[in-house]
């Protein structure tokens, strides 16, 4: 290995999630977390070993959506709870 090569610096600890981490704040499964990833419904920030770990902001953003979409679907059917 060359002594000259560039090693990136670490990533921020708060920039990203894992898979586990991202399922226990959405309230889904991990298996589900995976498949939404694989739908490009959350981003992948980079793969450690066998743990995927995802941006913070994608699972934030998709949080955000779900929920738009529940208080929308509330609205709808006059269940004002």
């Amino acid at each position: 290995m060359s002594t000259n090569a560039k090693i990136p610096p670490p990533p921020d600890a708060n920039d990203f999630m894992s898979t586990a981490e991202a399922a226990k704040l959405l309230f889904v499964s991990r298996p589900h977390v995976v498949k939404l990833l694989k739908q490009d419904k959350l981003k992948l920030h980079h793969i450690a070993g066998n743990t995927r770990f995802l941006t913070k902001a994608s699972v934030l953003a998709y949080q955000a959506h779900q929920r738009a979409a529940e208080k929308a679907y509330q609205a709808s059917t006059g269940d004002n709870e």
